[in-house]
């Protein structure tokens, strides 16, 4: 059984990233299952992001997820989509990770099928940690060292060690230098 490891709370500061310790649970790391489509891997997701101690509708979340896609793909290129919906029926942010065994056509704009899905759900009213949220997990998937270390890990446990102990405060260039 994977538990969920201990940091910090967050930072308070308004400009601050955040760590996922607080809302990734273990339990919502997927790795290497197959979705044949964007449309079954926002349903594996949606089923991902229902389950837990408050469980939720997995309609309702699938719903959401779709219908924020309709607004524009949330895939950023590099494999990787980050499916986010506002839910009235969370508290706090809840997130799940999942690393497909074959990249799945997902609307990116650089072309590319997506091969990490990191999905957050919402409450109503909390803006400000939406985005920084957001921005962490761009920020932190972005990174070709980091998208490495993820396809590199031999299972679920594995990546979630590594995406709760992302240090978002590391500025982490690793760009190649051309000096």
């Amino acid at each position: 059984m994977r538990t969920k490891a201990s940091s910090p709370e967050p930072e308070a500061r308004e400009d601050a990233a955040v760590s996922l310790d607080g809302i990734l649970d273990p339990d919502r790391v997927l790795c290497d299952v197959h979705a044949s489509s964007k449309k079954h891997a926002l349903d594996m997701l949606s089923e991902v992001l229902a389950s837990g101690e408050q469980p939720l509708q997995k309609l309702e979340v699938f719903n959401c997820l779709v219908s924020r896609e309709r607004l524009g793909s949330t895939a950023i290129g590099s494999a990787v989509a980050i499916p986010h919906a506002r839910i009235d029926q969370v508290s706090d942010l809840r997130a799940a990770f999942v690393r497909f065994d074959k990249p799945v056509a997902f609307d990116a704009a650089d072309g590319q099928p997506v091969r990490f899905l990191f999905g957050l759900l919402v409450p109503p009213g909390d803006e400000q940690m939406h985005l920084r949220m957001l921005s962490t997990i761009a920020r932190m998937l972005s990174r070709d060292l980091f998208r490495d270390s993820l396809l590199e890990a031999p299972d679920a446990d594995a990546l979630y060690e590594i995406l709760v102990n992302f240090d978002p405060s590391d500025t982490g260039d690793d760009a190649p230098d051309h000096s």
